[in-house]
C-alpha cells in the first residue's frame, strides 16, 4: 500500500493539518537534519613537539620535588604526599593517555556511566493531560526500549537488523520509519536515512564487552492534539571498539566514540484513533552530534572508531572541547570538522 492510499485509509489522517504534520521533515526527518560529527582530535608535528616538551618538563619538575620532598623527610620534616586526582572530568576526554582496553572507558567521561540503559533516567511519573501516572510511567518504558532497541542492541549495532525496532512502533509509523531505515545516506544532509534513527556499525569493527554506556534524562509533555503525549529525550551513548594494538593509541579518543541524541516521541491514543495508529510515533527531535568516529564510515550512515580516519596533521576545530558532546545538558555542538580540509 501506498503512502497516499495509507493515509487515506484511516479517519484520523484525513485531517489535512494532520497529514501536514506527518509529512514534514521536522516529523520524521529532524533526526538527520543536524547530523554533526567530528573526528579524533589530532596534533600536527609543531603541536607533538611541544606535548613533547611540556611533558619533559612536567616529568623533570615532578623529579626535582621529589628529590627535595625525600630531602626534606630526611631532616624530620612531615609533608604530606598529595594525592592523584581521581575524578572525571564529566566534559573532557583525555587526549594523550595510556589506552587499557580492559578499561577502555578510563580518562573519558562514560567512566561514571551505566551501562546499557541505565544511564537515561526519568522524573517520578505524574499525570500529564489527560494521561495517568501510570500511563506516562509506561511511555518512558517503552521510549527507552526503543533507545535501546535503536543504540545499544546487538542485533541492529552488529547484525544490521531492525525488525525489533521497527516493531516497536505503531502500525502506521512502521510505514513511514521502515522505508527510512532502507534509506542509504544520501550526503545532502536532507534526505533522512537509517542513522537518524539507529546505530549500526562499520563492517570489521566490533566493541569491547563492556558494552555501551549511557548518560541522559527524559520528560514528558503534553502533545499538539488531543490523545497525544510527548516524551522528550537527550542523551549520549559512548561505545568502546576493540583494537588489537592498543599499545600504539595515543589516547582513549581513539577508541571510544560517543553519539549525543536530542529527539522526542509521542505516544498517541484515544477512540478517535484507528487502531493501527495508536501506539508510539517518533516525533520531531534536535538532532544528532558524533565526536571521535570514523568520518568516511559516518557518510555511509555507519559508526566506526576514530581511528579508522587516515592519519592527518591536524583538522581545523579539532582541538577545541566541546562539552555539549558529553553533556546532554549542555546544548548541542553545531560544529562539524569532518568536513574540513
Amino acid at each position: 500500500m501506498d503512502d497516499d492510499n495509507l493515509l487515506d485509509s484511516h479517519p484520523d489522517l484525513m485531517d489535512p493539518e494532520w497529514r501536514k504534520h506527518a509529512q514534514t521533515d521536522a516529523w520524521l526527518g529532524a533526526k538527520k537534519d543536524r547530523k554533526q560529527r567530528r573526528p579524533p582530535k589530532r596534533r600536527s608535528g609543531r603541536q607533538w613537539g611541544l606535548a613533547a616538551f611540556v611533558l619533559i618538563l612536567a616529568v623533570t619538575t615532578a623529579v626535582v620535588v621529589a628529590l627535595g620532598q625525600r630531602s626534606s623527610d630526611a631532616h624530620g620534616a612531615t609533608t604530606p604526599a598529595t594525592p592523584a586526582p581521581t575524578s572525571v572530568n564529566p566534559t573532557s576526554v583525555a587526549q594523550y593517555a595510556p589506552v587499557d582496553l580492559k578499561h577502555a572507558y578510563a580518562r573519558t567521561p562514560a567512566d561514571v556511566w551505566k551501562k546499557g540503559v541505565g544511564g537515561i533516567t526519568s522524573p517520578a511519573p505524574a499525570a500529564v493531560g489527560a494521561f495517568k501516572a501510570d500511563q506516562v510511567a509506561a511511555a518512558y518504558a517503552q521510549v527507552k526500549q526503543v533507545i535501546t532497541a535503536a543504540r545499544l542492541d546487538p542485533a541492529v549495532l552488529d547484525r544490521h537488523d531492525t525488525k525489533g525496532f521497527l516493531a516497536l512502533f505503531a502500525k502506521d509509523a512502521q510505514d513511514y520509519v521502515g522505508p527510512i531505515l532502507a534509506t542509504k545516506p544520501a550526503g545532502d544532509g536532507k534526505t533522512p536515512d537509517f542513522s537518524g534513527f539507529v546505530t549500526e556499525l562499520a563492517g570489521g569493527y566490533h566493541l569491547l564487552d563492556q558494552g555501551p554506556r549511557t548518560l541522559g534524562s527524559m520528560s514528558a509533555r503534553p502533545g499538539e492534539k488531543p490523545g497525544e503525549l510527548a516524551i522528550d529525550v537527550k542523551y549520549v551513548v559512548a561505545y568502546a571498539f576493540d583494537h588489537p594494538h592498543p599499545e600504539g593509541l595515543r589516547g582513549p579518543s581513539e577508541i571510544v566514540s560517543f553519539v549525543r541524541v536530542d529527539e522526542s516521541y509521542l505516544v498517541r491514543q484515544g477512540k478517535n484513533l484507528a487502531p493501527s495508529s495508536r501506539g508510539l510515533w517518533p516525533d520531531s527531535g534536535g538532532g544528532s552530534f558524533f565526536e571521535a568516529i570514523g568520518c568516511d564510515a559516518l557518510e555511509q550512515g555507519f559508526l566506526a572508531p576514530a581511528y579508522s580516519n587516515p592519519d592527518a596533521t591536524g583538522v581545523p576545530g579539532g582541538d577545541q572541547e566541546l562539552p555539549g558532546a558529553y553533556d546532554p545538558n549542555r546544548p548541542m555542538p553545531q560544529e562539524d570538522t569532518c568536513t574540513a580540509k
